[in-house]
């Protein structure tokens, strides 16, 4: 592949304004800054909230007009950072709606890191739904590396050139910094798989 940046989405799944997730993404998207091989654009559900999905006919052009900005960013992604907050041990409703929009085939066969967030101990569970529930229809790729950044509030409170506050907030950087690296890898690698025009989304729109 040629060595034009790569250009990653991140979206932020939280349903909450200024929320713990959001600030992941933030250090995220600060991260991918430093690199010289990969841009980044942030969809935070939080902040710009999707219109629940419906098949209303009376509802459609509405959803399209919300939907069209957000489908485009993703089109011209080649990668993805799904960050889901763990709530009662589920993806939040925010981030399964926006997967109810994605229709077009935005995000098919394109790379995804996912990166749990909790404010105890977990965050795996969400990360497991994903793997699970989200990727039949819109054929996209999660690759084997996953983030878990748990305690949140204790991590990831100064930005990625300042000093860590422990030995966990140095961790979750370091794994941080790693998934990033191989999603860039597995970004460039699936480049080959879009352009192959083996898909034929015409007879097989949807996955098995």
């Amino acid at each position: 592949m040629s060595k034009e940046m790569l250009q990653i989405a991140i979206i932020c799944g939280s349903q909450r304004k200024r929320s713990q997730s959001a600030k992941v993404a933030r250090f995220v998207q600060m991260l991918l800054s430093q690199k010289g091989d990969a841009q980044s654009a942030l969809i935070d559900l939080g902040e710009a909230p999707l219109r629940l999905w419906t098949d209303d006919p009376s509802e459609q052009e509405l959803l399209k007009r919300t939907w069209h900005p957000i489908s485009e960013t993703l089109k011209n992604s080649e990668a993805l950072i799904m960050i889901t907050p763990e709530w009662n041990g589920m993806v939040p409703p925010a981030l399964k709606n926006f997967f109810l929009y994605c229709t077009e085939h935005e995000i098919a066969d394109k790379a995804a890191l996912i990166v749990g967030v909790s404010s105890g101990r977990g965050g795996s569970v969400p990360a497991t739904e994903l793997r699970v529930s989200s990727y039949k229809d819109t054929h996209l790729c999660y690759i084997p590396e996953q983030v878990i950044v748990s305690h949140v509030t204790e991590v990831l409170n100064s930005s990625p050139g300042g000093e860590p506050e422990s030995e966990g907030d140095a961790y979750i950087r370091y794994r941080l910094r790693y998934g990033l690296d191989i999603l860039i890898e597995y970004g460039k690698a699936l480049a080959q798989v879009r352009l192959s025009n083996v898909r034929n989304f015409g007879q097989f729109p949807y996955g098995m």
